[in-house]
């Protein structure tokens, strides 16, 4: 028995579903001649969104829609007679948002032009009410509130700029201050974000474009990054190692971060007539920096690396190769015998590898102080799988213990295997990937470094 409510209730979705709008617009009349006419508008309605040519529905909806319309329209009237404005405007809204649904069904329904009028006049008292309660949060430093006000005054009025532009002053304003707070007090990268917020909001608000520029100068985090040395053995590594370094070091998305790579860096000392010797020395450290420019000096060794080129791993399988046998049946009629050879066929692979071993360190140019100290322990290889047969492949079929298998997805995980691919990635390749790695990971670690340092 506690069913049969379920069963209905989907006996009516499905009559519901298959009705059509001439049904629909039956029952509108049906409601419209019973003086329910809100109800009898939303049957003509669903029955415009079945068949928007059914001129049945078009007339009872211009009928009806327009009754309930003057109801919205009259609520309207009440709350303006009674100085609710604020009511008054969203009951204005909930009717013309009703006309306009009506509207996308092709049906127009009419709003007296006094009703306009009235509309008008709501619409200015409120704003204006608005207005003077917004400038009195804003000189009272109620931001929030204000921005609320002048917000609501833009949306009922798209055309009002000052709105608009108070509302963006109401924004801005309060987060300059926090701006300003936090460059006074030497935290330029909260001072550069803020401000750029500002800025955003307000094109040129104050001097927020010059406060951007000098909290960039001001908190400006540079490292001057010297080439690896390399420990490994191999030439050209630490040439390598330097490429994707100075590479990763660029590629970080930070304002507030300056690399100075060695060309660079050998450039200004030797305008100095000085050398590196020493550099690590608290003695030197400080004036290195200052020629450099430098918070910092990030070097680092290539410790080892190592690559294995790979030999080719063969392995028998047993499989089974399917043919036909011609059979003659009792009744003397030929048909044929499927039948399985067990053979072997041959899965191969073969693997190149490399690791690589570096340490980097991030040397303050002010104290000599290590700032970050790291050593990156990366292997990275790649396998070629693939298999061989002299028979026919189309006829091969994997074994299961010591019998053929038949199942589809097993046979097509073999054949697969003689389409595989039949070389790794190149030792040369792999080293430019370990090396991409290692880089990424130091690039990661460097920008925690740089936003830990500017605040």
């Amino acid at each position: 028995m506690r069913l049969l409510p379920v069963v209905l209730a989907l006996i009516v979705l499905v009559a519901s579903g298959c009705a059509t709008s001439k049904g629909f617009s039956k029952r509108g009349q049906k409601l419209e001649a019973a003086g329910m006419f809100e109800e009898a508008a939303g049957m003509y309605f669903t029955s415009l969104q079945k068949n928007r040519g059914n001129v049945d529905a078009q007339i009872g909806m211009r009928n009806t829609g327009q009754l309930v319309l003057n109801q919205r329209l009259q609520e309207f009237q009440q709350f303006k007679a009674m100085g609710q404005n604020r009511q008054a405007i969203s009951a204005w809204q909930v009717a013309v948002n009703y006309q306009t649904r009506i509207r996308s069904l092709g049906v127009t329904l009419n709003i007296p032009e006094f009703y306009q009028t009235d509309y008008a006049e709501v619409k200015k008292q409120f704003t204006e009410a608005l207005y003077d309660e917004g400038i009195a949060l804003l000189d009272a430093g109620n931001y929030k509130e204000a921005e609320a006000k002048f917000s609501e005054i833009a949306q009922l009025d798209p055309s009002n700029s000052e709105a608009s532009n108070l509302a963006a002053i109401a924004y801005a304003e309060p987060i300059y201050k926090e701006a300003m707070a936090a460059f006074n007090s030497e935290r330029y990268r909260e001072a550069y974000e803020k401000m750029n917020l500002v800025n955003k909001r307000i094109v040129g608000y104050k001097n927020a474009i010059s406060i951007m520029e000098r909290s960039l100068d001001l908190g400006m985090f540079t490292i001057a990054l010297l080439p690896f040395e390399n420990g490994s053995g191999v030439n050209g590594l630490n040439t390598r190692m330097d490429a994707y370094a100075l590479g990763a070091m660029t590629a970080i998305n930070d304002p507030f971060l300056r690399v100075v790579d060695r060309q660079n860096i050998d450039l200004i000392l030797e305008e100095q007539k000085l050398g590196l010797s020493g550099i690590f020395s608290e003695e030197s450290a400080a004036s290195v920096g200052q020629m450099l420019g430098a918070q910092a000096l990030l070097t680092g060794t290539v410790i080892s690396y190592s690559s294995q080129p790979g030999t080719i791993q063969r392995f028998n399988r047993d499989g089974y190769e399917q043919y036909r046998v011609k059979m003659i049946s009792q009744e003397g009629k030929e048909y044929f015998e499927t039948r399985y050879n067990k053979v072997q066929y041959n899965e191969l692979t073969l693997e190149n590898r490399v690791t690589v071993s570096v340490q980097y360190r991030v040397v303050s140019l002010s104290t000599g102080e290590i700032m970050l100290s790291r050593i990156i322990d990366r292997q990275l290889s790649d396998v070629a799988h693939w298999a061989e047969y002299r028979g026919s492949i189309d006829n091969l079929f994997p074994a299961r213990g010591n019998n053929v298998s038949l199942n589809r997805r097993e046979r097509q995980d073999m054949l697969a295997l003689f389409n595989g691919r039949r070389q790794p990635k190149a030792v040369d390749d792999l080293t430019n990937d370990v090396f991409q790695v290692v880089t990424n990971e130091l690039k990661n670690e460097i920008h925690n470094l740089v936003r830990q340092t500017v605040k």
